[in-house]
C-alpha cells in the first residue's frame, strides 16, 4: 500500500520559557511549545536551531468482507529535527502523533493500527490530546543520535509524569 504523507517544515520558535510547562528537566534548556494542541516538548542545547516538520499519521483498518485496507482514521504528527540533520547523513527524530480522545480509545481498542509492527505508545496527555509514538520510533539503530532521541523522549516522558489512559 502507498503511504500518502503531507510534509510542512516550519522553523522552531525557540523561547526562553514555555507557557503551561509541566516539571522542567533542568537538562533540556529548549522549549517547544505548540500552543493549538497544549503541547510542551523540552529539547538540549545541542539542538538549538531544530526544525519542525508537520506530517499526518493515519489509522488503516482492514474489511475482511471487502478484503481490502482504507484510512479510518488521521490526525497531526510533529517531526522534532535535529539541526544536524542531512538527507544523506540524517539523524534520529522525534515524532509526536496528536490524538483526539476518541481516537485513541480507538486505537487502543484495535479499530484502527497505525504503521507495520509495534505499538503506539502513549506519552502523555491534557483533557483535549493525547500524545503518542510508536515503539518502534527509533528501531533503525544505525541512525545517528537514536540513543539521544530515545534519552529526551524518556526525560519529557518524567517530566509529564501521570497516570496512562491505558496502562500497559
Amino acid at each position: 500500500m502507498k503511504k500518502r504523507l503531507h510534509i510542512s517544515i516550519v522553523m522552531a520558535l525557540l523561547t526562553s520559557g514555555c507557557s503551561n510547562t509541566p516539571t522542567h528537566p533542568s537538562a533540556l534548556p529548549l522549549c517547544y511549545d505548540n500552543k493549538e494542541y497544549g503541547l510542551v516538548f523540552f529539547l538540549p542545547a545541542s539542538w538549538q536551531g531544530y526544525s519542525v516538520l508537520l506530517q499526518q499519521w493515519e489509522g488503516i483498518s482492514y474489511s475482511p468482507a471487502k478484503d481490502a485496507t482504507a484510512v479510518t482514521a488521521q490526525g497531526p504528527m510533529i517531526v522534532l529535527r535535529n539541526p544536524q540533520w542531512k538527507a544523506d547523513d540524517p539523524y534520529q527524530d522525534i515524532p509526536i502523533m496528536v490524538f483526539t480522545r476518541s481516537q485513541w480509545d480507538s486505537d487502543k481498542q484495535g479499530r484502527f493500527g497505525i504503521g507495520a509492527g509495534g505499538f503506539d505508545e502513549e506519552m502523555w496527555h491534557n483533557q483535549k490530546y493525547v500524545f503518542g509514538m510508536s515503539s518502534r520510533y527509533n528501531a533503525a539503530d544505525d541512525v545517528k543520535g537514536w540513543k539521544e532521541a530515545a534519552d529526551i523522549v524518556e526525560q519529557n516522558h518524567a517530566a509529564n509524569s501521570m497516570p496512562r489512559l491505558y496502562p500497559q
